[in-house]
Order: structure tokens, then C-alpha cells, then sequence
């Protein structure tokens, strides 16, 4: 909502910086004005002023207008100097003849006939076609060209061949004189010859023979197959070879009890998972670092910490160890070993390890806890350990009100303030509006330029 101004505003010579004037779009929506006033029509994009009892646009209106008559051309007018002015431009060339024949302006200033060549027809010739080939003048035009294009296809296997068009010839307007035709033939497959302990030849499959004494299999047709775990640690020989599942049952005999690293444990997720329905296939032995804090089995582990299974499928706690990963002294962003020190309004005791912190009182000299208590005219009250307080104090000696009525010019009000007052003034739909305004030591006088419809409200209000 604009700010109401109910007198006239004086700059003193300063400059309005960035202002608008009021858009409109017409001058119906802008209204009755007063002399003077000003408003921009949007549709029009021109500044308007009001006067004599109109909207009249700024600068509207012809001041001078001269124009100069030139080589075949006659303006009119040729001179004004108000309103608004039309020019309108004319050949002056006389009309020299009254023929209806296509005719030119002519340098000596008159029309003239287009004069007719010794051609009287054209005949259409191969893809030309002709428009009024007897004239006056007729249009050339080139026959459309269709084109029905052939494909083929050809699987040449080695040493055949086949024909592509490699580059066609065309003429100036474009058609096509000539095109070149070369036949490509495919070379004959290779023959491939292998040599050594493996010997054969062939182009498209080869036989091969592996030399004599190339592979001794003399040893694998000796070797004894080693089914069971147990002698494997004593097969240290060129004839038996133990199975993958003997090998993996001796390995696994070997390693049991020892600490095999799993990887990861996201402790946050319980991935994977440890404690919550853990795996029957979890050995004893197997260690994993924690990855992202959390709890396991209702423990708080940390990123660092390590977790060793004591005995297979464990399923509790105490079938793990937890290791701690480097606890250090706590800090404000790093949480370990640390104690709590008294601070200012602050006192600390201990009992049995235990710390007690409570909050001195607040004095002069010392920050500390502080309970607000209601005054004369002040109530508080607690909710949440936020305390709100409200000005209960009633007494409204410090103000005063009064009116300027509807139809009238200014309105007083009588007070015992001194000069030192805040007076405001409102209309009767609650919005501030702006008066002029005198003080005394005894009155506050508001003075409007112009008698308004509704009552305006006045409020004075004493400072200090």
C-alpha cells in the first residue's frame, strides 16, 4: 500500500534519484487529475500531464515540420507547426502514355511502354518447360528429375572379386556424364606354417603334431593321487599329487586358532552382519576392523577399533575381544581420555570418580546463573526453561489522542507533554497517513491540505 501524504513535499532543491512516475494503462485509469499531475501510459509509452482538464502527453504536438520536394517524389505538406501532421509522399511523374502495357519510369521524368523484342514464342526442349511461351515474358524452368536408385549385394570369398563405382563425372548445370567402374579382386588366403616342437601348415585349419620327447608324461602317468590330508606333509616327492580338498583340509588344520583378517565391519549397518543373526560359518580367528561407528552387541565400537572372534559361530560378546584403536586425550571435536575443570561461574567436585557440575550464582563482578523475576508493571513466565516477560503496566498518562473531522483541515490536541513528542496519524481504515505538524509545549496541531472523506486519528505520545 502507498504511504499517504496529505500535504505537499518539499525536496529543498535535492534530487529524486531512481524515482517512477505512476504507470497507467489509459487515461481512464488514471482518472481525474489536478493541474499538474503527472502519470506514463504504459500502452502508449508516453508521459502525460494534466491540463486544461485533459490528459495531454509532454512534448506532443508538431513545434516545426519542413519538408523538401525531391528528384520525382512531391511531399505534402510541405510545412506545420502544430498537431499532428501526415506526409504523404507522390511521384510526380507525368503520365506520358495511356497504354495498359507493362511500362518504366523514364529519365525525363514520364512512363513509357516496355518496348516488345523481335522473340514472338519459345518452344519447351528436353526437361525445359516453358510459362506463357508467347510472352510478354515468359518463365524457363528445369523438368524435376526422378531417380530410381538399384542395390546389390556379393560375398567374394578369397581371390574373387567384385565391381564398385569409384568416381562419377558431371557437367557445369550438374548431370552426370560419365562414371568409372573398377573391379576389385580379393587376394588369396595365406597359408600359415608352424614350426618347432608343434609343426603343421594349412590356410583355413591347421593339423598340428607335437614333436616326440616334446612332453614327458612318463611322471603324470606314474604320480599317486592323494586323496586325504593326512602324509601331505610328508609328500615332499615327484610321484603322488594331493587333491584341491586335500590341500585346502591340511591348509585349514595348519591355521586354526590363528587371526585371518576378514576386512571391514560397518558397525553402523552391522555389515556384515556379526550380531545380529551371525553366520554359522564365522571361525575362530577371524578379525575385522570397524569401519563406522556403532554398537555391537549393544557395545559401542568405534572406526579403528578391531574385533576377534574367540570360537567358531560366535553369538555373544564374550565370544569376541574388541581391541581399541588409539585412545587419546579427548579435545572439543575427539572424544577420549579427559576430565572436567572447574570455568568461570562453573564449580566442579568429584566422588568416586564421578563428577558433579553446578552453576554459581550471578553477582557483579562474576557471569553466572540468573533468574528473571517480575517487576511493578513486569510479569514472567517459565515454560520449557524460557522465560517471557510482558509489560503489565496499564497507565497511559503518556498519551494522548485527538481529531481532525471528516471535512476539516487540521485538528489540535491539548496535553501537558512539554515539545518532546512522537505524534502520529492514522485514517480510518488503520493505515498511517502524513500530516503537517506543529508542537508546543502544550498542543500537537496536525494540518491537512486537503479535506478528507473519513476522520483522521491523532496520537501523541510523550518521549522520556
Amino acid at each position: 500500500m502507498a504511504i499517504n501524504y496529505l500535504n505537499s513535499i518539499n525536496l529543498n532543491q535535492n534530487e529524486l534519484i531512481k524515482a517512477q512516475i505512476e504507470n497507467q494503462p489509459n487515461n481512464a485509469a488514471a482518472g481525474t487529475g489536478v493541474e499538474g499531475q503527472l502519470y506514463y501510459d504504459t500502452t502508449l509509452d508516453v508521459l502525460k500531464v494534466w491540463a486544461g482538464g485533459a490528459w495531454v502527453e509532454v512534448g506532443g504536438g508538431v513545434e516545426t515540420l519542413t519538408t523538401t520536394d525531391g528528384t520525382y517524389i512531391d511531399l505534402t505538406p510541405n510545412s506545420a507547426t502544430s498537431g499532428a501532421v501526415t506526409v504523404t509522399a507522390d511521384l510526380s511523374a507525368a503520365d506520358g502514355t495511356a497504354s495498359a502495357a507493362s511500362r518504366f519510369l523514364t529519365k525525363d521524368n514520364t512512363w513509357a511502354t516496355v518496348p516488345q523484342g523481335d522473340i514472338t514464342a519459345l518452344t519447351e526442349g528436353t526437361y525445359i518447360n516453358i510459362d506463357t511461351p508467347g510472352g510478354p515474358i515468359p518463365t524457363i524452368n528445369h523438368d524435376a528429375t526422378t531417380r530410381t536408385d538399384t542395390t546389390s549385394t556379393d560375398s567374394p570369398a578369397f581371390g574373387g572379386s567384385f565391381e564398385a563405382v569409384t568416381s562419377v563425372t558431371t557437367n557445369t548445370t550438374g548431370h552426370i556424364t560419365a562414371i568409372d567402374v573398377s573391379t576389385v579382386t580379393i587376394p588369396a588366403s595365406p597359408t600359415i606354417t608352424l614350426t618347432g616342437d608343434v609343426t603343421g601348415s594349412g590356410t583355413t585349419s591347421i593339423a598340428t603334431t607335437i614333436a616326440a620327447g616334446a612332453v614327458d608324461f612318463s611322471m603324470i602317468n606314474a604320480a599317486v593321487i592323494v586323496t586325504e590330508a593326512e602324509g601331505i606333509e610328508n609328500n615332499d616327492n615327484d610321484t603322488t599329487i594331493p587333491t584341491s580338498a586335500a590341500v585346502k583340509a591340511y591348509t585349514d588344520s595348519l591355521i586354526v586358532g590363528g587371526l585371518i583378517y576378514q576386512g571391514g565391519y560397518n558397525a553402523a549397518t552391522n555389515t556384515p552382519d556379526l550380531d545380529s543373526s551371525p553366520s554359522a560359518s564365522i571361525k575362530k580367528g577371524w578379525t575385522y576392523t570397524v569401519t563406522a561407528d556403532g554398537s555391537f552387541f549393544t557395545e559401542q565400537v568405534r572406526v579403528g577399533d578391531v574385533l576377534i572372534a574367540e570360537q567358531d559361530a560366535p553369538t555373544t560378546l564374550a565370544n569376541w575381544t574388541t581391541v581399541q584403536n588409539n585412545v587419546d586425550l579427548a579435545d572439543l571435536t575427539t572424544v577420549g581420555i579427559g576430565n572436567v575443570n572447574a570455568g568461570d561461574a562453573i564449580d566442579v567436585s568429584y566422588s568416586s570418580g564421578t563428577a558433579t557440575v553446578s552453576v554459581e550464582d550471578s553477582t557483579a563482578s562474576n557471569k553466572g546463573a540468573v533468574i528473571v523475576a517480575g517487576g511493578t508493571g513486569i510479569s514472567v513466565a517459565y515454560a520449557s526453561g524460557t522465560a517471557t516477560v510482558t509489560n503489565t503496566d496499564t497507565n497511559t498518562s503518556n498519551t494522548a489522542t485527538g481529531t481532525i473531522t471528516a471535512g476539516q483541515l487540521s485538528g489540535t490536541v491539548t496535553h501537558a507533554f512539554g515539545i518532546n513528542t512522537i505524534v502520529q496519524t492514522i485514517d480510518s481504515s488503520g493505515n498511517t497517513v502524513y500530516c503537517d505538524v506543529s508542537r508546543t509545549a502544550t498542543t500537537s496541531v496536525a494540518t491537512i491540505s486537503t479535506a478528507q472523506a473519513g476522520a483522521i486519528t491523532i496520537l501523541v505520545q510523550k518521549i522520556g
